[in-house]
């Protein structure tokens, strides 16, 4: 039996998924019911909540894996910090009380984006020895959830490994959710500017396919990039116009400029990684751990196919 936190999220429902379809036991957690419509009706639900560790344990009884995709994304500061990191700390706690086997933990290229030794811009690197350059309140706590993993492990409290997420879009069970807003919005002439940087993009069932194999193969301790291609916004936003039918462009604007505030959603991470010169990654574990993953002109046919309204 496997136990996904975040289940019904844009991600988590794509991990639920690809689990389902390969024959795991899978029980999902899951605090609005409402929202459990988009689980396959043979994954077990459960109630818990990231605040409550007594029942988190409950939840994972009788669990060999466990696989932490919950995450408080846009959410203010305080709100932020206890689910983010709150919330890791008793779902790594949760896992050594309950004798769970193996936990993956899913944080974000956002949590180890430093400054690339290299040349300009960053670096999102698997050996990175942790923190980031961005500021916002979703990078540094996800940089803190994630020192809290591996601090457990090296701790000899845990088996843990961490997957680390680019950019996600594509196919999910939730719908048009993530970066499928902002490619959706492109395609409608909804996006005018967006600044001209370089980052890393990923499709949800490929980050799925990666999750499993890091449960089932990864080193304890290790990160793993799940990455597809590094690509710049405008690029990423014309291909997927010119693969949706739509004959509207963006306007690529020079690192380090701002965006008007009404700018759809996602588009201002555009800005946050221009003001840091965009990234590179290094994904080589991953990779030899048996990753693939589809690049944006694949991925980006595929989202087009699949997504409504464009």
């Amino acid at each position: 039996m496997l136990l996904v936190t975040g289940a019904t999220g844009f991600v988590g429902s794509a991990v639920v998924a690809l689990l389902h379809e390969r024959g795991y036991a899978v029980r999902a957690v899951v605090r609005d019911p409402a929202r459990a419509d988009v689980l396959p009706a043979a994954a077990e639900r459960v109630a818990a909540d990231l605040a409550d560790g007594e029942a988190l344990v409950r939840a994972m009884d009788g669990c060999e894996g466990v696989l932490h995709l919950a995450a408080a994304v846009g959410a203010p500061g305080p709100e932020a910090h206890e689910l983010n990191v709150g919330g890791t700390r008793r779902v790594v706690e949760a896992a050594r009380r309950a004798g769970v086997r193996r936990l993956v933990h899913t944080s974000t290229s956002a949590a180890i984006c430093v400054p690339d030794p290299a040349g300009p811009g960053c670096l999102v690197d698997e050996d990175a020895s942790g923190g980031t350059a961005l500021t916002d309140t979703y990078s540094t706590t996800k940089a803190e959830a994630e020192a809290v993993v591996l601090d457990a492990v090296a701790a000899g409290e845990v088996d843990a490994v961490v997957a680390t997420v680019v950019n996600v879009y594509g196919p999910s069970p939730r719908g048009p959710y993530s970066y499928d807003r902002l490619l959706g919005a492109a395609a409608r002439g909804e996006v005018g500017d967006i600044v001209d940087t370089r980052v890393g993009w990923v499709l949800a069932e490929d980050v799925a396919a990666g999750q499993l194999l890091a449960l089932e193969h990864g080193r304890a301790g290790r990160r793993y990039v799940l990455c597809g291609e590094v690509a710049s916004f405008p690029t990423v936003l014309d291909t997927y116009c010119a693969q949706a039918g739509s004959p509207h462009r963006v306007r690529a604007l020079p690192q380090g400029s701002e965006l008007a505030g009404d700018a759809p959603p996602f588009a201002d991470r555009s800005v946050v990684y221009g003001h840091l010169g965009g990234y590179r990654v290094r994904d080589e574990a991953a990779r030899a751990l048996g990753f693939t993953a589809r690049g944006i002109e694949e991925g980006l046919a595929l989202t087009a196919r699949w997504m409504p309204g464009t």
